[in-house]
């Protein structure tokens, strides 16, 4: 008797761990995949956005209506919100399309929406960084978009620079504003357990996205940015019992942009948890099946 509960109580103690231990080890293996694809959708999206911009910044009518005058700049600027009217029908995610100098001159949308009286356009961030970096598709994290009089959305903006190929003037700036119904469909339809969300944040820290956005600038919610930022490793555990998070990292080299998948372990281990209870009560029927052979004999 002594020996067959020794051999039991020995391979249940065994099982237990090595399932827990297997369970936990395929979970992180599962979301460094679930987070790489979503980060990957992600650029592919970006991708997609960054092309619409080529094509309407490549456009002649653009030239003409930063830098022409007269009949030609009027001309343009209509068969530009006809442009920017079939983009905006085909596609939701996009809130806000237009081009624009820093003397003011701007066209927006459908051409029903106008410039804010009181905005700096020079001094807006993202104007300002496409403006610095002349070769290049620049990405905000989220922000509050307000040149637009009447309008105060939180997007991402996408910019570029429109040079004048003449070379003569100032050149302008084509800016794309996401919303993030896109965004927050790729990550909400990838989080892990009932708890568990995705999150993104640029190579500065600030959040690009967040489920809780609202909750974490008026600092009802905190996240643990600095930790995720400063990891070197593809995934961290951090609290302790029940509020204990599974943090996955994906970094991209095309947005700069993280990719965070946090979890709960207290989910992630459920599925232990329930095999663990099946052990205990197989082990507990072989004790007593085994006392009950063992006496008979």
């Amino acid at each position: 008797a002594l020996l067959v509960l020794s051999a039991i109580g020995i391979v249940t103690v065994i099982s237990l761990n090595f399932t827990r231990t297997s369970i936990y080890e395929n979970t992180i293996t599962y979301t460094r995949q679930l987070t790489g694809q979503v980060n990957s959708d992600i650029d592919s999206y970006i991708n997609y956005m960054e092309n619409i911009s080529s094509m309407l910044a490549e456009n002649s009518d653009v030239q003409k209506f930063l830098f022409g005058s007269g009949i030609q700049a009027e001309e343009a600027g209509e068969q530009l919100m006809s442009q920017f009217a079939t983009v905006l029908n085909s596609r939701s995610d996009i809130y806000n399309l237009g081009i624009l100098q820093a003397n003011g001159k701007a066209l927006f949308n459908k051409g029903n929406s106008y410039i804010n009286s009181y905005v700096d356009i020079s001094q807006l961030a993202w104007y300002k960084e496409a403006v610095e970096n002349k070769d290049s598709i620049c990405l905000s994290s989220a922000h509050v978009q307000h040149v637009i009089s009447g309008e105060r959305p939180w997007v991402i903006t996408l910019s570029r620079y429109i040079p004048d190929q003449t070379g003569k003037k100032e050149g302008g700036v084509l800016f794309v504003d996401l919303n993030y119904s896109a965004i927050r469909k790729l990550c909400d339809d990838s989080s892990v357990g009932k708890k568990g969300y995705i999150f993104i944040i640029d190579k500065e820290g600030n959040i690009v996205y967040h489920p809780q956005q609202q909750q974490l600038y008026n600092e009802l919610q905190t996240e643990n940015i600095e930790e995720v930022m400063n990891c070197t490793s593809d995934y961290l555990e951090l609290g302790k019992g029940d509020s204990k998070k599974l943090y996955t990292v994906s970094r991209s080299e095309k947005t700069g942009w993280t990719v965070v998948s946090c979890s709960y372990t207290s989910e992630l281990l459920k599925r232990s948890n329930q095999a663990q209870e099946l052990y205990m009560l197989m082990a507990v029927i072989l004790v007593a099946v085994a006392l009950i052979i063992s006496s008979i004999v």
